[in-house]
């Protein structure tokens, strides 16, 4: 069997480049606080990874309340959770990268791997610019265009195609069961990164400080094979 030849690397933001999501946590903990929803431990566990629609529908649900909100309540209440996330962005700088990131982005591009960032977050062009890592990420997919957000394939199907790469030649990073699903859908090459199972995943590291060229080329063999770049 041939193998796949690696020709690009796409990454999520939140959880893979930076610790983040714990802002939106925090916004969507207060936003739920002022609607007297209880905050939950599965809240916790299934928001990370989703749009922020997904996400309000989600804590409504929770309480078997889908249609407690107009479309003009709703609307405000996504605007109102993403002004206050947009307040723990402005704090944000290079010391929010996860361990082991910068070496790792820095090992990719200096070997001439093309990367773009598929996040579904409206916010990532200036998270990534707090973070110091602009002339890295000048690909980003602008989640706002997408017709569905994760688990929908759509946000790494566009990455792809910012790179001039197959999704079959790329490399996905993500942290979530919601962004794995994504990602393989997508047809890409999907490492998860987390301490507990993801899936349906190609291969598993469980923290940031694990990657490296190396490292993505033995846990993904046989299926792929990095390739020189010119």
């Amino acid at each position: 069997m041939t193998k796949t030849q690696i020709k690009g690397f796409l990454f999520d933001l939140h959880g893979v480049i930076a610790d983040s999501w714990q802002y939106h946590l925090q916004s969507w903990q207060a936003v739920a606080r002022e609607l007297q929803i209880p905050w939950t431990a599965d809240l916790t566990r299934r928001l990370p990874g989703m749009s922020r629609r997904q996400s309000l529908v989600t804590i409504l649900d929770s309480v078997g309340q889908p249609d407690r909100l107009d479309a003009q309540q709703f609307q405000q209440m996504t605007d109102h959770e993403n002004e206050l996330y947009r307040q723990f962005v402005a704090q944000m700088t290079p010391a929010n990268r996860l361990p082991g990131i910068t070496a790792f982005l820095t090992e990719v591009t200096q070997q001439g791997y093309p990367v773009a960032l598929a996040s579904a977050s409206t916010n990532a062009p200036a998270e990534i610019a707090h973070l110091g890592l602009t002339a890295i990420f000048d690909k980003i997919v602008p989640a706002a265009s997408l017709p569905a957000s994760k688990p929908a394939p759509d946000v790494y199907l566009a990455a792809a195609k910012l790179i001039h790469q197959a999704p079959a030649q790329c490399v996905a990073f993500e942290d979530t069961t919601t962004g794995v699903q994504a990602a393989m859908a997508a047809g890409c090459l999907t490492i998860g990164i987390n301490a507990q199972p993801l899936t349906p995943v190609t291969a598993m590291l469980a923290s940031t400080e694990e990657l490296s060229l190396p490292t993505v080329q033995r846990i993904l063999a046989p299926q792929a094979e990095l390739v020189a770049k010119p």
